[in-house]
Formats: structure tokens, sequence, C-alpha cells
């Protein structure tokens, strides 16, 4: 009976003081069959705890055998060789317009044939030590992830870029020695963590899932799974029948017709309205367009932009997480825009096409003008180099950004920074609130250094007590190690940073591991510390921007891989330092053109000048434009109070942790296209409502397969085209679905006079041109 129905009945007693005791228990007894029921269907609707239990039950392996080899040659040998592959691949591909990597799980794929191969044709003994094995493969992997692109990159590439920052003085040891130390500091907190973020049962990371099912798969592992008349086929033979449909496919939208990528789905239905050629409406720049706008109701039909993660990741943390994103995007940005707030709105123009000067914008990272008597053009972009001073080691300006400032950031931008601050303390509240006494349980036990039987191991974690555990001292001095090192790369190279910035990165990466790693864990959704570390080096050292790219990089990535346990990485940081080298200065034109305007790095880069050289106290302290954004630290502690009050006093139940507002908070900002919402959404729902509802042995069965199927076949997809693409192959048979994009925007349809290959001749007259971009003359 729950508080409130205590409460009800208490009322019906009173107003009805001769009714029946058994009547009374009768109606009891309704009322409570009525909230099971009603609690059963909101399970049943939002599976909330039903993902982690199939996830170890019917895909995990429930086995296990310690004296299979692991480390073997083969091991070694192809996990070096797909380090060393992907590793430079991956790089080369963040330079895109909308970057993305090839999963480790390529590698996973590919390895397996390699590797039986190897264990039919090797000789006996050091270098075939028996059949491939499941932990071999296993190995390949953990050395394939670490091909994913270091944070430290982005601080490289901003600060030697010839567009960007264009600091000469570094040299390829220099960046590479602190991309090195970067990389490996955070190592000592997993290890350190592992107690609360790994061994508890509720901390199952659902982002592992869909890999899990493919070592399951192709090593026939026992993982519980039920028998199934239904289908027959094995979970090998579905992965491949996935990856191969799913590999054709992608081609369409990634060649064929990339249209398909990014459908502003509002244009289509409100039509590109009747003004002036290459000037959108209002609607359309600001809420329908994908490109310009919030991309209202956008699909994408490419699996890039949607992911097996959908399929793994709980889904009220995806409703949750999707249900933030629309008010920020579809509801929050275009207001801001209307309402102009902080001012200029409607006057923000971007120069990066002829036709972008024509419409205000609100989803782009940069910087714009702000003084009404500067040299520069009100509301124009303004690039954070210009308010640098080279000579003092790029740090601000005064004179130069005072002709500038205020510098002002467009709606969606700007909400990007509010929902950060929302989530850093509406993370620690909610983890405080609903796991403090278990998270101080744990460390008390650390302490002892006793075993917690109160939440109790599950079967995998208890598996692998017959494994000798690395004990704590050697991430201590691991730790140490790289503390001393990141100290020499701080005092001795470029990439320059206080001493004792390291001991205060270290203290903020150690306050937030955990709370930051138990939602992870629990939800699949990550969150770093890319805006609080800037937010207090900024504070502590303001107008210094090269001090603060460092310590943001420093913090954000000890925690990314303090998540991310990625090892045996220094063969593998060589070749990505080197990709980057190669794709900043051998690739001639390349970067800039279309489709490779390296708008990671540019957020990057316009970020240094925002928390560097103007500082946190210039953009958002007292008396500045932005400065009530600083009510959102205080907004995000006290939301995550609603629920657990509510859990406490109106309706005790375990779902109330559920409302995880900073979930709900983790706002994606500016992208390059605006398509993250429907879709993936539409996925989860599919696979973790109906699939579950009505087709539970396929959902079982196949699910995790297929979603690490389609992950695999549209990464190699992706790579085979972004190869054509550096060598100059592209497909140009321009129509409908493959606009030209060299001449018009992609959702070219939003705009009045644009069609798939070019503008018309009023567009050009209008732009005082008498020739069209594919040749056509207009007089």
């Amino acid at each position: 009976m729950t508080i409130v129905g205590e409460k009800k009945i208490e009322d019906f007693e009173d107003r009805h003081p001769d009714i029946d005791e058994d009547e009374l228990e009768a109606i009891k007894e309704v009322q409570d069959h009525m909230y099971d029921q009603f609690i059963k269907l909101i399970s049943s609707l939002l599976i909330l705890d039903i993902s982690s239990y199939f996830c170890s039950e019917f895909i995990v392996p429930q086995t296990d055998d310690p004296s299979t080899p692991a480390f073997t040659f083969r091991s070694v040998f192809l996990g070096t060789i797909f380090c060393v592959v992907l590793s430079f691949a991956n790089t080369c591909l963040s330079f895109r317009s909308a970057p993305f990597g090839i999963p480790a799980v390529a590698a996973t794929i590919i390895t397996y044939p390699m590797g039986i191969f190897m264990a039919k044709v090797l000789p006996s003994g050091f270098f075939n030590p028996g059949p491939f094995s499941m932990k071999e493969h296993v190995i390949i992997f953990i050395m394939a992830s670490c091909s994913g692109q270091p944070y430290g990159i982005d601080n490289v590439v901003v600060q030697m870029h010839p567009t960007l920052m264009a600091n000469t003085d570094i040299s390829f040891m220099a960046a590479f020695g602190f991309v090195l130390v970067t990389q490996f500091l955070g190592y000592g907190f997993a290890g350190l963590t592992r107690r609360f973020l790994v061994r508890p049962t509720a901390m199952w990371w659902p982002g592992n899932i869909t890999t899990i099912a493919i070592f399951s798969s192709f090593h026939n592992a026992d993982t519980g799974a039920i028998e199934s008349s239904r289908y027959t086929w094995t979970r090998t033979t579905l992965f491949w029948v996935s990856f191969v449909a799913l590999f054709v496919y992608q081609w369409i939208p990634q060649m064929f017709a990339p249209a398909l990528q990014a459908i502003a789905i509002a244009c289509v239905f409100a039509g590109r309205g009747s003004g002036k050629p290459g000037v959108m409406t209002e609607f359309n720049a600001i809420a329908a367009s994908v490109s310009n706008g919030s991309g209202l109701f956008g699909l994408t039909f490419d699996w890039t932009n949607i992911g097996s993660l959908n399929f793994a990741q709980p889904l009220y943390a995806n409703l949750m997480n999707a249900a933030g994103n629309i008010a920020f995007l579809w509801i929050a940005t275009p207001l801001a825009y209307q309402l102009d707030m902080f001012g200029l709105n409607k006057i923000f123009r971007l120069d990066y096409y002829s036709y972008s000067p024509l419409n205000p914008v609100t989803n782009t990272a940069v910087l714009f003008v702000g003084n009404p008597n500067s040299t520069k053009a009100l509301g124009s972009r303004v690039s954070p180099r210009y308010f640098y001073d080279k000579t003092q080691n790029y740090n601000i300006n005064m004179t130069a950004y005072e002709n500038v400032a205020p510098v002002h950031l467009s709606a969606n931008f700007i909400l990007c920074y509010a929902s950060s601050f929302l989530t850093i303390t509406a993370a620690a509240s909610h983890v405080a609130l609903w796991y403090g006494k278990d998270i101080y349980r744990q460390a008390m036990n650390a302490f002892k250094q006793v075993r917690d039987e109160v939440d109790g191991l599950d079967k995998h974690v208890k598996m692998m007590e017959a494994y000798p555990d690395v004990p704590d001292w050697f991430y201590l001095i691991f730790m140490g190690v790289c503390t001393a090192g990141a100290l020499l790369i701080s005092l001795f190279t470029p990439f320059n940073m206080p001493w004792w910035g390291i001991f205060l990165n270290i203290l903020l990466v150690g306050v937030f591991v955990v709370p930051y790693g138990a939602i992870q864990a629990i939800t699949g959704v990550g969150m770093y510390l890319n805006v609080v570390s800037q937010f207090v080096i900024g504070l502590l050292v303001p107008g210094q921007t090269v001090a603060v790219m460092a310590f943001k990089s420093w913090g954000t990535n000890n925690l990314i891989q303090a998540f991310a346990l990625l090892w045996l990485l220094s063969s593998t940081l060589l070749w990505l330092h080197a990709a980057c080298w190669y794709m900043m200065f051998n690739t001639g034109d390349l970067l800039g053109s279309t489709g490779w305007a390296f708008n990671m790095y540019q957020v990057f880069y316009n970020a240094g000048g925002i928390w560097g050289a103007i500082g946190p106290q210039r953009f958002f302290g007292i008396g500045s434009i932005h400065g009530t954004l600083m009510w959102c630290f205080l907004i995000g502690a006290l939301c995550p109070l609603v629920p657990w009050l509510a859990n406490k006093y109106v309706v005790k139940s375990r779902y109330w942790a559920m409302f995880n507002f900073a979930i709900f908070f983790q706002f994606a900002g500016p992208q390059s296209n605006q398509v993250y919402i429907v879709m993936p959404v539409l996925c989860a729902v599919f696979a973790q409502v109906y699939l579950f509802n009505r087709n539970k042995e396929f959902y079982q069965k196949y699910l995790y397969v297929m979603g690490a199927a389609f992950d695999a076949a549209a990464g190699i997809v992706s790579l085979v085209i972004s190869m054509f693409s550096v060598a100059g192959i592209a497909y140009s048979g321009y129509w409908a679905l493959n606009p030209n994009t060299d001449n018009v925007p992609l959702d070219y349809y939003c705009y009045p006079g644009a069609d798939y290959n070019d503008w018309s001749c009023e567009y050009y007259l209008n732009m005082g041109e008498n020739v069209t971009a594919s040749g056509q003359s207009c007089v």
C-alpha cells in the first residue's frame, strides 16, 4: 500500500464509519492489485530492469576455463596489426565534417578467420598453443580498441593546424609526448575504482553487450540462451547475414543517396516558402533545417547516425536523454532565438558558403562579434586567433578582444554550455542521493581490504576470482610515473601549464570518476570533464589559452581512459599521432573541402578562445551577458531531489531512481546535422518494447548479435568510402538524393531557388554574379 493509497483509505473510512471490516479489506486488496498492475504495465513498456538480466543470462558466457591461453603470438601479432591500421584510419576520419570511427568490432570480425587459419597452419608450440580461443580474440579486440582517437590529439591539431592557432614551435616528439601522458594517466584511476565501478552487479556497462554477443556467437560459448524451435539459425549465421545485408544497404546513404543521411522532414512538409532565392523562411532556418537550425523531427537512414547502443542501453535512459535533447533542441533553442536571449540572435551569420550570410543560424559552435562599434560587422563570425597574442604564448590580446567584445554564441551553443553546468551538479547529486550509502559502504570495505558481501558479486565477477588480482599499489606507482611524465611535459614543452595544475587535475578526476562512472556503468550514457575542467582552470589562470587547453585535455582524457580501461597503448599512439600529422600537412586542399571541415577540432578551437583567452570570469561572470547561466549549477543540484523526495514521501518505488536528470541534461549541442533523436529512439522502442514483448525468442537470441553486425558493416563501408574521398574518387551522378554539395547544402529543399545541382540564375544575379557555379550563363 502506498502512502497516497493509505491516506485515501483513511479518508474513505472517515466518510463511511459504518463500513464492514471485510468490505474495507476487499477495497484495499483491489487498490493494491490495481497498483501492482499499473507498475507491471509501466515495467513492460520501459523494460526498466530487464535489460541487464537478459544481457547477463543470454549473452555473457556462463562458464570459464582459466587454463585457456590469452596472450599468445597470434593474439599479439593480429592485435598489433589492427592497432596500426585502425589507428591511422580513425584519426583520418576524425577530420570529416561528421566525424566517425571504425569500431574495434570490425577487427574482431576480420581477425576471426585469420586466427582460425593461423591455428591450422602454424607449428604447434609458442606460435600455436592450440585452437584459436575466445580469450585470444578478446585480447585482439582490446588492442584494436586502442585505435580510438585520444582526446589529447584535439589539442595538438588545434595548436598546430595552419588555419587554427598555427603554432610552429611544436615538434613531433613534443606533441607525441603530450598525447602519451594524457592517455596513460587515467589508467591508474580505472584500477583503483574497479571495486566500485566493475564488481557490483548493478554496474553492467551496456555499451559492451553487442561486442560480447559477437564473441559468444563466433566461439559458440555457453551463454545460457534458450533453445528456440522457431529460430534455428546459429548466432554466427545470423551475424553474417546481418553483416552482408547492411554492408550492401549502407552504400546507398553513404555514396549513392547521401541525402538519406539527414532528412529535414519539417522542411518537406512546410515547403520552401516564397522568399528570395537562398533566403529560407524563419521556420525553416531556425527549426526545420537539419544543417542550419534545430532539425525538427529530422530523420536519418544511415546506421552510423544510429548505432547498436540503442539496442543495449536501458530504454529509460534512452528516453530520458531523448526527452532532454528534445527540450533543449526543439523547444529551448527556437525559443531562445525568438526571445533574443543574450541578444543578437537574429543577425548571426556565417561565411562558409555564399548562401550562409542570407540566413540566421543556430546550429554552430563559432564565435560572433558583439561590439556595435567594432571594425568587424556586428554579428559576423570572429576566429579566436583574432584576439590571441602569439608573442605571449597565445594569451589574450586585450586590444583586439575589446574590439569585438562581448563575444556572443549561437542559441544552440550557449544552451549546450547551460546543459553542461546542469549535468555537473545533477550527476553528483543523483549519485549521492540514490547510491551514496552503497558507495560509502564499498569505500569502507575497500579500506579494510575485505570483500563486500552485502552487494553480492554476480557469477561473472566470481569467475574472475580464479585469476590473480592486480594490487592497488601497482596502480598507485603507475599513476606516480605518469604524473612525473606529465610534469616534464608541462614544464619543458609548448604544452605548458603550471606544475600545480597536474595535481589539481588528478584531484578533479578523483572527485568525479565514481559518480560519472556509476551513471555510465548503469545507463550507458557517458559524462566527461571537458567543461568543468575548463571552468576551474580558467578561473585560476585567466587569459592563458594554452594552459587551459592542456588542463582540459588532461582532465577529460583521464576520465575517458579511466572508463575505457584502454591499455597496451604505446605502439598505437605513435600511429595515431603520425596519422594526425599526415592529415594536417600532407593532404593538400582536402581539409576544408566539402565533407572534411574537421568540425570536431573547430569546436575545441573555439572553446579554447572562450575558456582560455576570454576566460570564464569575463564570459560567465557577474555582469556578463551570459552570467545568468551560473544558476544552472544550483538548478542541476536541486532537480534530483524531486524524484528522491517523491520516493521518500509520496510513492515508494525503485523506479523513481530512473528519473535521472544528469541524463536528461545531456544535450549534444551543435552537430553537422541534427538527426540524432527520432531514429535512435524508434530503434530502441522497436527492439526493447516490440521485440521483447512480441518476439522474445528473437530478442534473446539474435538482437545484440544483429546490432554488432550492423555496426561493423557500417564502419567498414564508411572506411572504404573515406579512402575513396582521400583518393579523389566520388559518385557524381547528381540527383534528388545525391545533391552537389559543392554548390548547395545537403538539405537544399529548405531553400527557395535551389535544386539538387545548383542555385537559380536569379540567386546568382542577386549576389552580383553572372555565371552559376556549374558554368551556366545568367546574362
